[in-house]
């Protein structure tokens, strides 16, 4: 009986010893939240950064679609005034040779 007493004792000790070596202290609990709380805020700012990315890039796409949208009225003008000129071009051959 006293040799598993005593057993039991030394076990206890070694793991009390063992979970006392192996945990974490006050101050490294504090300094795992800094941290997770330094990631939060790089994180969070990552965020904005993000937003503002994506704002500019909405800012952007409708500056670019706005021109395109006169180039393509650019280019109906001038296919119109080709077509007008080619026109004008073919009626003026035809009343040359018509003298």
């Amino acid at each position: 009986m006293k040799k598993t007493t005593t057993m039991m004792k030394a076990a206890a000790l070694v793991l009390t010893l063992g979970l006392v070596a192996g945990c974490a202290t006050t101050a490294d609990v504090q300094s795992a939240r800094d941290a997770a709380a330094r990631a939060q805020e790089t994180a969070d700012a990552a965020m904005k950064a993000a937003r503002a990315a994506e704002l500019d890039a909405a800012s952007a796409q409708g500056s670019a679609d706005a021109a395109m949208n006169k180039a393509d009225d650019a280019t109906a003008a001038a296919k119109e005034c080709n077509e007008r000129c080619s026109r004008m071009s073919e009626k003026g051959m035809a009343d040359a040779m018509a003298k």
